[in-house]
């Protein structure tokens, strides 16, 4: 990556903070330059608007090689398909939280974000496929729209994170335990039971 490179994903980190915890109106571009070390002027060399700085910092990281290898899951039992759905899409919100944040917060205010949201949100895993094809089947309980059931999830995981976060990690003291009892849930809700 050379200079130029870094020196934008610095400002796209370092705005992506700052909008996560302050809010994007509040944020002022020249805070942003500060925490970056360089001027105002040398920022919007990288992104022409506070807006497309916004835009850059709500894109999530790719997923990994594995989610993109679509394996056949149909070998899965009902409870080890949502165990690995629900492992991989806390994982995904612990990667991108701050972007989360952001999206949840901001999305309202500015729609031009909402395709965004829907992006980061509904990517068709292969659980996602086989859950769906699962449901068709009745061999899992209804469910309306999938692209709810992921938001309301995903909702739920960054609420959970958030409140962790603004209580210095009291709430999610075992993140295993904090995962265990999303899937708990999960399973509950798709196949009946815990």
């Amino acid at each position: 990556m050379n200079k130029g490179e870094q020196t934008k994903q610095r400002i796209i980190q370092q705005a992506r903070t700052l909008f996560s915890t302050t809010g994007y109106d509040a944020t002022k571009t020249s805070d942003i330059a500060k925490s970056c070390g360089i001027s105002e002027a040398a920022m919007y060399k990288y992104f022409s608007s506070k807006m497309e700085l916004l835009k850059a910092c709500v894109v999530t990281a790719e997923p990994d090689e594995e989610t993109l290898a679509h394996p056949d899951l149909s070998p899965c039992t009902n409870e080890e398909l949502v165990e690995r759905y629900v492992n991989k899409r806390i994982t995904m919100i612990e990667r991108n939280h701050e972007q989360y944040n952001i999206l949840f917060a901001e999305s309202s205010r500015y729609p031009e974000l909402s395709q965004y949201f829907d992006q980061s949100l509904y990517r068709q895993s292969a659980e996602i496929k086989e859950i769906k094809r699962r449901v068709e089947e009745g061999k899992m309980n209804m469910i309306q729209d999938i692209f709810t059931l992921e938001l309301g999830l995903t909702a739920g995981i960054c609420s959970l994170l958030q409140h962790d976060q603004m209580n210095q990690g009291e709430l999610l003291q075992n993140l295993s335990e904090f995962r265990s009892e999303m899937i708990r849930f999960m399973k509950y809700g798709l196949i009946g039971r815990p």
